[in-house]
């Protein structure tokens, strides 16, 4: 890759008769050494962010969907139960009609309250996911924009009066840059990514809060079910 830059730099510096090429060679690849140092830290940045944020969702998932089949099994327990007491029950035909009246609805209910659950959360993750995503895609034109200095630094080769100065000239336009990165990208990019950090203290408990809820909610309509048909049965 790094050859690839270089022949292209020369290609478009080729028209300059009156620099050497041994010289020529010497700026070249003095600012190419600049601008691939600010790159490769930019994209290990980058990088970084990528992986971090992709680890942290994976757990974070793996919690919530843990979760989630719990609570699953959990209705499905409380379902089986109550059904298996509704046909044991020696209660009249006319307390069980009343009393599993809206069992069918309750059924649908936490199914329902579970997927409100599970969209909150989904929600919340793909927000902060797009943050990020939307940091480094601005982060990334900050990296193309360095590249393109180094290419513009040369293609303006002999409108320089003083080709030696080239690396000096060049070198501070990548320094600011450099600049800009440390005070503006990389703390955007920490920013955006401690918001996916936070979701593992914010988030999780809401979610695990809201599945609970619903559960709960199914188990004491299950229970009121069960008392209701022991005192007929008495």
């Amino acid at each position: 890759m790094k050859s690839l830059f270089v022949c292209l730099l020369l290609a478009l510096a080729g028209q300059s008769l009156a620099q050497s090429q041994d010289e020529f060679v010497e700026y070249l690849l003095e600012i190419q050494s600049q601008a691939e140092s600010v790159h490769q830290l930019m994209e290990g940045t980058f990088d970084n962010v990528r992986f971090s944020m992709s680890d942290e969702l994976v757990e974070l998932n793996r919690q919530l969907i843990g979760r989630m089949n719990e609570a699953l099994e959990e209705v499905e327990q409380i379902r089986e139960d109550t059904e298996a007491f509704v046909g044991e029950s020696s209660a009249p035909a006319s307390c069980v009609d009343v009393a599993v009246a809206n069992w069918a609805v309750e059924i649908e209910g936490v199914g329902q309250a579970l997927s409100r659950c599970a969209s909150r959360a989904n929600i919340q993750i793909t927000s902060r996911t797009a943050d990020v995503h939307a940091a480094l895609e601005a982060a990334q034109v900050q990296s193309t924009e360095l590249q393109n200095i180094v290419v513009r630094g040369f293609i303006d080769w002999n409108a320089i009066d003083y080709t030696e100065r080239i690396s000096e000239i060049v070198g501070a336009q990548i320094q600011e840059k450099y600049d800009y990165f440390q005070r503006i990208t990389q703390p955007n990019l920490e920013r955006v990514l401690q918001g996916i950090f936070d979701l593992d203290d914010n988030l999780l408990p809401e979610i695990v809060t809201c599945v609970n809820r619903g559960v709960e909610r199914f188990n004491n309509y299950g229970r009121v079910i069960r008392d209701t048909l022991f005192f007929c049965s008495q």
